[in-house]
């Protein structure tokens, strides 16, 4: 395990160009970055045939991923760069075919389960395009377990296009995860505030992350028929990114917690969310306030330990439909979390579609609708 107090190198660019972020990259390392954590807004439109080369010239670990936005000290970037250098080596591997029915995960993960130090923080990116993410989750927990900590999210655009969309030493990758343990324990944070509004339903049809019917019923019909009865008249287009901010679905899990899902596409009558739906699960439609959300923020910065060491970096991930239905409050959700922190504390992350955490008291998950912060306690505070 990593013993040195953690220093950095933090980058940004606003100007989303490929040159600046070479720039940055290079920068980085002269200055003694052993590792890159590479976040860029999908604005840029980037693409291998652009980064692929320099990527794939890199003598340093490099993981990260194009979002619909970024997040730098808490203001959100919706175009623009980061460059993150990192002191030390880290282990980053992938797991290709995230989307293929017959793909069994486990072989790959235990290629690198007995690599991964003990006590580490894997960040998790995913291909939010991918239609097995939950499924290369659980096969991600059963093998390496509790022994580290996890964080991250969804990477890709907001349409779930299928884009190359992953950073790597190879280049930009797509329709694969990407696990990367980094040397320092954190204590990790996550909430959503939504509440249940209608339901429950039963999910009589569902393949992967496409819901087709609920109670025998098709999908879409039984969604715009609850947001409708509420005065909401937006659930026509293909793209149902407003009304999920609003009105997302849950699954009530067995410990009475529920697990947010969002449809984001409209396909006919099938709803297509970020993460599976299990068939023959009971499902609600839920609704938030703004109130309460914020106030599951400042319970996610409870949760995770505050009182890090200097310097010590905070990763923040935030859901894209969640701070889209926060608006102007988006800013007072960040100002929170800021003022908890130390003040040279350098918080970057991404708004994501779909969140990654486990904080050592609960299953590792895809999440929607969710805030998720990971903070690095001092040596030896670790709860």
């Amino acid at each position: 395990m990593h013993k040195q107090p953690f220093s950095s190198v933090l980058l940004t660019d606003t100007a989303g160009s490929v040159d600046s972020l070479f720039q940055h990259i290079d920068a980085a390392i002269a200055a003694g970055a052993k590792s890159l954590l590479l976040l860029a807004s999908a604005t840029n439109g980037f693409t291998p045939a652009q980064l692929d080369h320099k990527l794939r010239s890199l003598s340093v670990p490099v993981f990260g991923g194009i979002f619909p936005q970024i997040l730098a000290h808490g203001t959100r970037m919706e175009r623009g760069s980061i460059v993150y250098g990192l002191p030390q080596t880290v282990m980053v591997r992938h797991i290709n075919n995230i989307s293929a029915e017959d793909q069994d995960f486990t072989n790959a993960i235990d290629a690198f389960a007995a690599d991964i130090p003990p006590g580490s923080t894997l960040m998790t990116l995913v291909d939010s395009a991918g239609k097995r993410i939950a499924a290369v989750l659980e096969s991600l927990y059963e093998i390496v377990g509790d022994t580290c900590r996890y964080l991250g999210g969804g990477a890709g655009c907001l349409g779930l296009e299928p884009v190359p969309c992953l950073f790597s030493n190879a280049g930009l990758l797509q329709d694969c995860a990407q696990i990367t343990a980094i040397g320092l324990p954190m204590e990790i944070g996550v909430g959503h505030g939504w509440r249940k509004f209608a339901g429950p339903f039963l999910v009589t049809g569902a393949y992967n992350n496409v819901i087709t019917t609920l109670d025998y019923l098709p999908a879409f019909e039984v969604y715009r028929k609850v947001l409708e009865a509420d005065g909401d008249k937006r659930c026509q287009e293909s793209l149902l990114f407003e009304c999920a901010g609003t009105y997302p679905f849950g699954l009530e899990k067995l410990e009475g917690d529920i697990l947010v899902r969002s449809p984001l596409l409209r396909a006919g009558n099938k709803l297509v969310c970020v993460g599976e739906i299990p068939l023959n699960h009971m499902l609600y439609i839920l609704k938030g306030q703004a109130n309460e959300i914020l106030n599951a923020a400042r319970q996610c910065v409870q949760a995770a330990t505050i009182n890090g060491a200097d310097n010590t970096p905070a990763f923040l991930f935030e859901c894209a439909s969640r701070a889209a239905f926060l608006g102007e409050h988006f800013s007072e959700e960040m100002a929170s979390i800021l003022a908890a922190l130390p003040a040279d504390t350098p918080v970057i992350g991404a708004i994501t579609l779909g969140e990654i955490a486990n904080n050592g008291k609960s299953c590792l998950e895809i999440h929607n609708k969710a805030i998720v912060l990971g903070v690095t306690p001092p040596q030896g505070k670790r709860s």
